[in-house]
């Protein structure tokens, strides 16, 4: 049996539960189904618990946008961020626009959790690949999306190019410094470490590419922010047992942070009912936010959002997953 670990690396041992691969978690949330109504339990690191009990809020609307994305239909649900941020390697400080995604996808379920006092706080958490994923931030900075759509170091550890992704998707993240113009740079303001400068990272779509705007001294006005969702191929397990992996990826933090402002925009709840009324098993959703502001303390953090483009429904067939999983499975070895 294959674990795939924290780093994306791969390492033989013996089957533990039958559920298929693992993955080592050190900054996840998992999620009963039952939690809905009290009588399940969620897990969650104690770094990322600290913060959560200062911000999460119950908001009814975060519920609904879960329901359309086609979160919570059952079994266990995984909450994965922050393993890879050149930042904050080899601390044990999560990233907080990152944290700000975990807590916009998840907060309802903690509280609900933290009320009926389910709330079990650990240091290293585990999670079976057979659970739904929901995986926060892009690859450059949550390590198990590396591994499932196909990204890998092009020489720098801070710059990642696509490598026989097992997808092929409409919309792809461009993350390597090699493709990003010399001085193209994006600056925002991130809590406890002031003016943060990064590479100019885009997006590119089936018919454009979409570089987050800056201003004159390369301060971030507009970030992206891509919603994927995939039939979960990281097991066989998965695949047969129908779970999902939904991944959030800004292409700066700020992206990413404004996860939150799906779930409070009673417009772009809209258009998401209307446009995955259909409830699909894939899809692509472009977000572009806006009306940043920079604070030295809250850090920057967008106050608009609105989605590009239409959702892009993805095939979904046996074929494409089963293929999607043996190619996986070659990248690893």
């Amino acid at each position: 049996m294959t674990h795939l670990l924290e780093d994306g690396h791969s390492e033989q041992s013996p089957a533990r539960d039958g559920s298929g691969v693992g993955v080592d978690i050190s900054a996840v949330l998992t999620v009963a189904s039952q939690v809905a109504g009290a009588t399940g339990l969620v897990t969650v690191s104690s770094s990322a618990s600290r913060w959560m009990k200062r911000t999460a809020r119950f908001r009814q609307q975060a519920d609904v946008a879960k329901k359309v994305l086609g979160l919570h239909q059952g079994g266990m649900v995984a909450y994965r961020h922050d393993s890879r941020h050149v930042l904050y390697t080899g601390t044990e400080t999560l990233h907080p626009d990152n944290l700000h995604g975990l807590v916009a996808a998840s907060g309802n379920d903690y509280v609900r959790a933290q009320q009926a006092g389910r709330v079990r706080i650990e240091d290293e958490l585990r999670a079976h690949a057979a659970h739904d994923l929901v995986l926060i931030g892009s690859p450059i900075a949550e390590g198990l999306s590396r591994v499932l759509f196909g990204y890998v170091p092009d020489g720098d550890a801070d710059s990642l190019t696509l490598s026989d992704a097992p997808v092929d998707l409409p919309y792809r993240w461009v993350m390597s410094k090699n493709d990003v113009a010399e001085g193209a740079v994006a600056r925002r303001l991130v809590p406890g470490r002031g003016m943060v400068e990064r590479p100019n990272w885009r997006i590119t779509g089936p018919e454009r590419s979409y570089v987050p705007r800056v201003d004159e001294d390369g301060v971030l006005l507009e970030d992206y922010l891509l919603v994927t969702k995939l039939r979960n191929y990281l097991s066989p397990v998965a695949l047969d047992d129908g779970r999902a992996v939904i991944s959030f990826g800004g292409t700066h933090g700020t992206g990413t942070r404004a996860l939150g402002l799906i779930f409070r925009d009673r417009d772009v709840l809209g258009e998401l009912v209307d446009q995955l009324r259909s409830r699909p098993a894939a899809f692509q959703m472009l977000f572009r936010v806006g009306d940043i502001a920079h604070d030295q303390k809250a850090g920057s953090h967008a106050r608009a959002i609105e989605l590009v483009e239409n959702a892009i429904i993805l095939p979904d067939n046996d074929q494409v997953w089963r293929t999607a999983a043996q190619t996986l499975e070659r990248n690893l070895r």
